[in-house]
């Protein structure tokens, strides 16, 4: 038994070892195969699971067709840089089994994925619209195209994967790429071409005027039913021949001030499509000239106005006449668009003019052209001579039997030599206050017929025989003095205050202040003629330097009290005298005041005088003015 097993374990050692040894050769498998997209590249593959050794490594670049050898016995074997897709596996031998091939592993080189240029797009102011894209230099597969209608925002593909894409009824502006993926790398998408819809686009209708006045003119043009925004406006004043553009992108557009017929017209769209608006036209009229009007005439009966007026120089079309026949007043319509009116037999004077009218520019009035047809003047007739007293008196002068319109009195002091005008257009004149013999004459016309002149008549002046009051007189408080008047008439003496008999010619007065006395004489023509006295009264104490004021002076130019008196004043410094009329209203003034005035242009009246002075109480008291 123990030499049995000996035996069977040489058989072992001898038969089974060796064959466990030597077994047949196995290639394995090539590990870290990959794929790059650049030619910048490097790695390793390893060999596993094989039985025997490594002869070498081989490479092939067309697929396997053929292989090149690598001496390289370890299990890893590196690359760098390849430039096209390689392959490689490993040659491996165990003892004197024949060699095996180990799987194969390839390195993929692919070139980067370029997704290309694509074309093909527009801009179509016309909608639906119809095209083709070309997706050109391309590298790598196209695995679809999209397209947007947002700008973008959402995209949507299209099962396409050629270089080409169709695309028809387009109404609103697409967008297209394409998305292209060159082996496994990175998928890129094209540039984005676009086709844009921007139309139909509608200019849209210009309103406004078509007619304006040259020269100071105004006015808007208004764009209506565009459906686009304005890119600019275009004027012509040659008739469309050469356009200047105006910068201006409203809808609306002002003129001013044409002077010729201007085209105007709007651009219309955006930067793709625009369109131009049909012509609006402007017409200008020349400024209305009204022209002027000739052919009236003056016409006294028993002549007959009759004739024919002419319109000259007129610009524009006449769109009547007119006649007056209150002035101007209100107008009368005439029918007549011609250059001539004719007029007969006219009874009364009528004024003519025409209105005018050059297109849309405003009316105008010509001249105003008068035929006169009016009665012959007669100037009437002036009747009574008269006789007034002087200075006090009054009358009515009338004129009778005249026919026209007074244009005035005049009268005349020297017997007709010369003669003054009387702004009086009536026929009566009121005469008062005269102190000389006037004549008086009237001057009358009927309408543009002869300017004649009336008779004369003449008032004439009773002589008045002269009056004196006598000299003024002073005396002391208490004593008496009688007046010494002169005269020829009925005499009366105002104030009768302090007079024994006012109606005497010699009354003795006995005042106890200051006084005036007035002399007024009644001549048998019922005339008066007056003349003053003043009395100065005082004590013994004040006399020489006490002011004795007149209260009436008569300022007639006869040399006789025409001046105010203050007696003293000059004894005295820093005097002011002030006037009022009965109304409160000052009408004199003067300081130092030298008994120098004479009333000026005051109405005969009662005034109230005011005296101030530093050496005395200020003064009060009325003034009579009797001239």
């Amino acid at each position: 038994m123990e030499k049995r097993i000996k035996i069977i374990s040489l058989l072992f050692i001898f038969l089974v070892l060796p064959f466990s040894v030597f077994s047949v050769s196995v290639g394995g498998t090539t590990n870290g195969g990959t794929s790059y997209c650049s030619t910048t590249n490097s790695g390793f593959l390893n060999l596993t699971g094989h039985n025997g050794s490594i002869l070498n490594w081989e490479l092939s670049t067309n697929g396997g067709l053929s292989w090149i050898n690598i001496p390289n016995t370890n299990a890893v074997q590196t690359y760098f840089n390849l430039s096209q897709t390689t392959c490689y596996r490993a040659i491996v031998k165990d003892g004197s089994f024949p060699p095996d091939t180990s799987t194969i592993a390839c390195i993929n080189i692919y070139s980067p994925t370029v997704p290309g240029t694509l074309n093909g797009g527009g801009i179509y102011c016309t909608s639906p619209v119809s095209g083709t894209l070309t997706l050109s230099g391309s590298v790598g597969n196209i695995l679809y195209w999209e397209y947007s209608t947002d700008g973008g925002a959402m995209w949507y593909s299209i099962s396409n994967t050629t270089t080409t894409h169709n695309y028809s009824g387009i109404t609103q502006t697409t967008q297209y790429r394409a998305v292209v993926q060159s082996g496994t790398c990175p998928q890129a998408v094209s540039n984005v071409d676009t086709v844009v819809v921007d139309g139909p686009i509608i200019a849209g209708i210009i309103n406004g005027s078509g007619a304006v006045c040259a020269g100071n003119n105004s006015g808007t043009l208004t764009l209506t039913g565009n459906n686009a925004p304005v890119l600019g406006w275009l004027y012509s004043i040659n008739s469309g021949s050469t356009w200047v553009p105006i910068s201006n992108t409203s809808t609306t557009l002002s003129y001013s001030n044409l002077t010729q017929e201007t085209w105007y017209r709007a651009i219309v769209g955006n930067s793709n499509c625009d369109d131009t608006t049909a012509i609006k036209t402007i017409m200008v009229d020349q400024g209305t000239v009204a022209g002027t009007i000739s052919g009236g005439g003056v016409y006294c009966s028993p002549n007959v106005a009759s004739g024919t007026l002419t319109l000259t120089g007129n610009v524009g079309g006449i769109i009547d006449w007119e006649y007056s026949v209150d002035g101007g007043t209100t107008w009368v319509k005439i029918a007549n668009s011609t250059t001539t009116e004719n007029y007969s037999s006219l009874l009364q004077t009528r004024l003519y003019r025409v209105r005018v009218q050059s297109g849309v520019c405003p009316v105008a009035y010509t001249n105003i052209d008068t035929v006169f047809a009016d009665p012959e003047t007669i100037a009437g007739t002036l009747t009574q001579d008269t006789t007034v007293c002087p200075v006090l008196n009054q009358g009515t002068l009338t004129l009778t039997g005249y026919v026209g319109n007074v244009l005035y009195w005049e009268y005349s002091t020297d017997n007709g030599l010369n003669w003054s005008i009387i702004n009086n257009s009536s026929g009566t004149y009121m005469f008062s206050g005269l102190t000389q013999t006037t004549q008086y004459r009237v001057t009358v016309q009927s309408g543009r017929c002869s300017i004649l002149t009336s008779n004369s008549i003449t008032v004439t002046m009773f002589n008045v025989a002269p009056v004196t009051a006598g000299n003024d007189v002073s005396i002391v408080l208490g004593e008496t003095v009688v007046l010494n008047g002169t005269g020829m008439g009925t005499p009366s003496w105002s104030p009768p205050t302090y007079l024994d008999d006012p109606n005497i010619f010699n009354p003795t007065a006995s005042p106890t202040d200051t006084i005036e006395y007035i002399l007024m004489v009644t001549d048998v023509n019922g005339c008066i003629n007056v003349d003053t006295v003043n009395v100065f009264v005082s004590d013994t104490t004040t006399n020489e330097t006490a002011l004795v004021i007149t209260n009436l002076f008569t300022p007639n130019g006869d040399g006789i009290n025409d001046y105010w008196y203050i007696e003293n004043i000059d004894k005295y410094k820093n005097v002011e005298v002030y006037v009022y009329n009965i109304y409160g209203n000052l009408v004199f003034s003067k300081k130092d005041y030298l008994n120098d005035w004479g009333g000026g242009q005051l109405p005969d009246g009662t005034y109230y005088y005011i005296i101030k002075s530093d050496d005395f109480e200020v003064i009060k008291g009325p003034l009579e003015i009797l001239r």
